[in-house]
């Protein structure tokens, strides 16, 4: 759940209401199951829609989702949790992503294992009522299942070594709520007849032990105490649950990721290539895409452009420049130089190409700041065979021909945007560069002649519209 101020509420959005309409239309028993303090900020697709379903109802409720345009995603094997299904989708109107979380079970625990399931899913879901448009668990079925929640996520050991051993802004604001709604005779009741091996007495130390002035110890043995009642409940024994918790955690420091980054969309990963002239708006595009779905899915972004250089064409680029300055050659001569400086750019190229794609096979989303394409020459196209003269050296002639070969192993994209601009326009918004470079780059983009399956975007529109554009034919492509 998102963190953020309580006091500014962003209205529902209408993807959002439709969907829990054509649930309701469909008559499938389900709930907002727990974070229910913030509800506004899941009405607006701030916050994740966690949605407690009837296991019956699932067929109905994946034709719901699936008739609304909803893609399922899906975790590693290693991380997938048992009753857990992501579905997302791109809402164009309010430019941001739904994330909708079926749970068809009652699932707790840590974030890297959520190693506890509690059979409450019926009773839970008998327990709902209207919150606006969204129904929700009785408060206090609802503050009893936050307790339990709590301390396996927070109270641990290795929880407080791992420095997740308190409670995080948006979690102790739903304590609060619930704690000052919550009927303490109406809790201990739902205790008895739901979780009879939680006593009064150990619940009162659990809850104090959520507290924000909980001291460590304190917190310890009420996890301890609390992990050993819910032992039936688990899927794994103690002590591999203690060493998968461990190692990811270890993982998640070393590569910087999340666990939301291990959701791939489950048709599989997909790579785009952003194509246009300066002034035709690729930056923004390739940032907002990235920032879009990169929040949900694992995303990566290359700039085939400019290639990260290797050690190789480090070492000889510099060798290069150092004898042009002595011997006072211009880069542009054809010259031996000039051969293999663009034969290691192709091959940097290349090399780019070749992990992007990787990365897209492994199921990530790859965007691409421009990609080689064979009928454009003035932007990432080999050089050196137009250069060659009538009697070029054998050299010359190998680096020329190695230099096409590198560029026609790039490509295709899976998905190719073309921003299309008019080259006056292109000019104008890239003052700071040569007017006559601008307008050359950008006049053969516009007067190519593009066929499917490039897809065409007039880049002259308001930037609002080109970005919803894009974000809409990437999320159909996906």
């Amino acid at each position: 759940m998102t963190d953020g101020p309580n006091d500014e509420q962003s209205p529902p959005i209408a993807g959002v209401l439709e969907l829990l309409k054509a649930l309701d239309d469909a008559d499938v028993a389900y709930c907002h199951w727990k974070s229910n303090e913030a509800i506004h900020r899941t009405l607006s697709a701030e916050n994740d829609l966690d949605l407690l379903v009837e296991r019956a109802d699932g067929p109905r409720f994946d034709a719901v989702l699936d008739e609304l345009g909803y893609r399922t995603a899906n975790t590693s094997a290693h991380r997938h949790v048992p009753g857990m299904v992501d579905h997302y989708r791109y809402d164009h109107d309010a430019g941001r992503m739904i994330h909708v979380q079926a749970h068809y079970q009652l699932v707790l625990g840590d974030d890297m294992t959520k190693n506890f399931r509690l059979p409450l899913e019926a009773p839970y879901l008998a327990s709902r009522r209207p919150a606006g448009p969204i129904p929700v668990p009785e408060l206090e079925f609802e503050y009893l299942i936050f307790i339990l929640r709590m301390v396996i996520k927070h109270t641990a050991l290795d929880a407080q070594a791992a420095r997740v051993g308190r409670l995080g802004l948006s979690e102790r604001r739903e304590l609060i709520h619930l704690a000052e709604r919550a009927d303490s005779t109406r809790l201990d009741e739902l205790r008895r007849e739901h979780t009879p091996f939680v006593s009064a007495a150990m619940l009162e130390r659990c809850i104090a032990a959520i507290q924000p002035k909980s001291g460590r110890l304190q917190r310890a043995k009420a996890g301890r105490e609390l992990a050993a009642v819910l032992q039936p409940y688990s899927r794994e024994p103690a002590m591999t649950d203690l060493t998968l918790k461990t190692v990811r955690r270890f993982r998640r420091k070393r590569e910087g990721s999340d666990p939301i980054s291990r959701r791939r969309p489950e048709r599989g990963g997909l790579l785009v290539a952003i194509v246009g002239s300066d002034g035709s708006g690729k930056s923004s595009a390739v940032d907002a895409l990235t920032t879009t779905f990169g929040r949900h899915f694992p995303t990566y972004r290359f700039h085939l452009g400019k290639p990260p250089r290797s050690l190789t064409s480090r070492g000889i680029g510099k060798v290069v420049r150092t004898l042009r300055r002595l011997t006072g050659s211009r880069s542009e001569t054809p010259d031996l130089g000039f051969y293999l400086l663009h034969a290691l750019q192709a091959r940097d190229r290349l090399a780019a190409f070749t992990e992007a794609r990787r990365h897209a096979a492994r199921g990530a989303l790859v965007i691409c700041d421009r990609m080689p394409m064979a009928d454009i020459h003035t932007m990432d196209a080999p050089k050196g065979e137009p250069q060659l003269g009538p009697t070029p050296g054998r050299l010359a002639r190998w680096l020329a021909a190695y230099e096409v070969r590198a560029y026609r192993a790039i490509g295709p994209a899976d998905t190719t945007i073309v921003l299309r601009v008019e080259p006056e326009i292109a000019v104008a918004r890239r003052v700071e560069q040569d007017a006559d470079f601008v307008r050359g780059r950008a006049a053969e983009v516009w007067g190519h002649d593009w066929r499917p399956p490039v897809v065409v975007v007039d880049a002259s529109a308001p930037h609002a519209d080109v970005l919803g554009e894009v974000h809409r034919i990437v999320w159909d492509a996906l």
